[in-house]
């Protein structure tokens, strides 16, 4: 039988074609690919790096980022992770990398005003700058500043730019090439997140710095020049009857004291570093190559009085003579701000009228020694200086305490102590005044107690123990002092005897402040302020600030005490009950000698040089 072919509906195919593969992007394509996200993008980054830059301003505005403050560490983690998340919703190496510069350059500017112009500046005088500072081995402050912020921009630009590689690669690795580049959605998503943090945090530092109940008036300042980040400058800040007289950076003025307007203004360039708050019967300002008088409201300048051309008696070498400097080293306003005592180098003192500027006195007061002016703490330290009536005490190198009368420049009588080195190092008094007798503190371990009238030696105390790190409080034959260890003792005055010791600071750091005010037993370190009790002779805690670090130096009415911390927390804590009255934040960091009460108010300055008037009331 005859095979029949039969027809299908499904007939079978036995030709295979081979399936066509798309060819592999080649690296051209790849480069072609990423520069086309590129320009698609830019709108997109455009904005992504301005919020950068403006979420940097707000977080350099509410904090300069105090190393040795807790908190500082959580808002720097806070913005790492917000660095990592926008870096991995864009995967941009370049948008990625500028983001970094932009947030860096947002604090700059918060801190710095225009930061822009020095660091150009000294970049394009670099080899003169480099030549200067080998000639006199010695770098200058505003080169070594603004060398710094450009390392610091490079370096973290660097950082992300390593980042971002990481993190496009990671996703390419594991999602495949064409997931390397962000997406719109992406960018999209860091847009929201930046809008929602910069919201966020715009919320928490208003709340935090809502002063407008207390705050009566605020002058806000950057830092400038850019080295005064790091170290002191010269300025001041001094109260007259109606008037706040202030010495910053390139201008004097004249404020009204109850509103902060400000009455006058000048061009002025200050070459004098001071500290705290002064009182003045008129403004005296220091530049760098005299004293200028002003009236009161610093409409005129009534007389200029140059620094002394030389000095009685000085002999240095020949190599000094290049490195001298005729400009004070500090002043300060005695005699209710009728006087001027300037501090010279080399150990000399002149006296001035700041009525008209003259001259009464000019002498040497101590060893001619070159001051490093680089580290004022040298001379700015509190209890070197007292006055007392007519009288004015000064703490010499060698334990040299002299009393000189304050018209005349008169010694009166000077006190020798038998310690006059410590570990081979000079070492000077921590002086401290009560009615009609003078303490002087040693490093080395011991405390003398001089009679104010002719410096006869009433009484010693004697114990290495004793290395107090300030001025003793004393009270009739009891004296109170705090040690460089953080051990309290409250002692005898005669011999030395120690009525009660307690560990005030067991978790001292070294790098964190220690501030106190021993006539009414209180020290604060890191986050907790201690009260000592004498009744009981213990020490407690009487208030903590998490996470923060106390750095002001306490003021007080009557049981009222006020004290800030590095990160721009002021406190009004009353210290019987241990209540906190109030709590305010200003935007700035503070230093030990930030809070003034004036009145029925509180004055406030950051180490920018901003000024704040506060209400005490609660």
């Amino acid at each position: 039988m005859d095979e029949v072919p039969i027809v299908s509906a499904n007939p079978v195919n036995l030709i295979i074609r081979k399936q066509e593969v798309a060819p592999k992007p080649t690296r051209k394509d790849r480069i072609k690919e990423s520069l086309k996200n590129f320009f698609m993008m830019l709108p997109l980054a455009l904005v992504v790096m301005l919020q950068f830059f403006f979420l940097g301003k707000s977080f350099g505005n509410f904090s300069t980022f105090p190393l040795t403050t807790y908190s500082t560490y959580i808002l720097l983690g806070s913005i790492i992770l917000v660095m990592m998340t926008a870096q991995l919703l864009m995967r941009s190496i370049i948008y990625s990398t500028l983001t970094g510069a932009a947030l860096t350059m947002g604090l700059f500017s918060a801190w710095f005003g225009d930061f822009y112009t020095p660091m150009t500046e000294n970049m394009r005088s670099i080899t003169l700058i480099v030549k200067s500072a080998w000639s006199h081995k010695d770098i200058p402050f505003n080169l070594l500043v603004t060398g710094s912020m450009t390392a610091i921009i490079a370096g973290i630009t660097f950082v992300q730019f390593f980042v971002s590689l990481l993190v496009k690669s990671f996703f390419e690795l594991l999602f495949g090439k064409e997931w390397g580049d962000g997406r719109v959605i992406g960018y999209a998503g860091a847009i929201a997140l930046l809008i929602g943090i910069q919201f966020g945090f715009y919320s928490y530092a208003s709340i935090s710095s809502d002063t407008s109940e207390k705050l009566i008036w605020e002058k806000t300042s950057v830092y400038s020049p850019v080295e005064k980040f790091v170290t002191r400058t010269p300025g001041n800040f001094t109260l007259g009857a109606e008037h706040l007289w202030i010495e910053k950076e390139d201008e004097i003025a004249a404020l009204d004291i109850k509103t902060g307007k400000s009455i006058n203004r000048q061009n002025f360039k200050p070459g004098v570093i001071h500290k705290g708050f002064q009182t003045s019967t008129m403004p005296v300002f220091c530049a760098k190559d005299g004293f200028y008088g002003f009236t009161s409201n610093m409409s005129a300048n009534i007389w200029k009085t140059s620094y002394p051309a030389s000095f009685p008696n000085l002999e240095i070498s020949e190599e000094s003579k290049e490195l001298f400097n005729n400009s004070p080293l500090t002043t300060r306003f005695i005699e209710s701000g009728r006087k001027l005592l300037a501090f010279f180098d080399y150990g000399y003192a002149g006296m001035y009228k700041t009525e008209d500027g003259s001259l009464i006195w000019l002498k040497q007061i101590d060893l001619q020694i070159r001051t490093n002016r680089l580290f004022p703490e040298a001379f700015l330290d509190n209890g070197l200086f007292l006055e007392a009536g007519d009288k004015i005490i000064i703490s010499c190198h060698n334990a040299l305490v002299r009393c000189l009368n304050r018209d005349t420049g008169e010694q009166l009588w000077q006190y020798q102590h038998g310690t006059p080195k410590i570990s081979g190092r000079s070492q000077k008094a921590y002086l401290s005044l009560s009615e009609d007798r003078l303490v002087a503190a040693f490093k080395s371990g011991e405390i003398a107690t001089l009679a104010l009238a002719d410096g006869r030696k009433i009484y010693q105390a004697a114990n290495q123990a004793f290395n107090t790190c300030g001025p003793a409080y004393f009270k009739d034959l009891h004296a109170s002092i705090l040690t460089e260890e953080g051990i309290f003792h409250k002692l005898e005055l005669d011999g030395g005897k120690i009525l009660y010791s307690a560990n005030v600071l067991p978790r001292r750091l070294d790098l964190v402040p220690v501030v106190y005010d021993l006539s009414h037993g209180i020290v604060a370190h890191r986050d907790e302020i201690m009260k000592l009790d004498d009744e009981n002779k213990n020490v407690s805690v009487i208030f903590s600030s998490k996470n923060r670090v106390f750095a002001t130096r306490p003021v007080f009415d009557d049981k009222i005490m006020y004290i800030g911390t590095q990160d721009g927390w002021i406190y009004c804590i009353h210290y019987g009950s241990k209540h906190e009255k109030w709590c305010i934040h200003v935007n700035g960091e503070l230093e030990e000698d930030s809070l003034c009460i004036v009145e029925d108010s509180l004055l406030v300055k950051t180490r920018s040089g901003s000024i704040y008037r506060f209400k005490r009331d609660f």
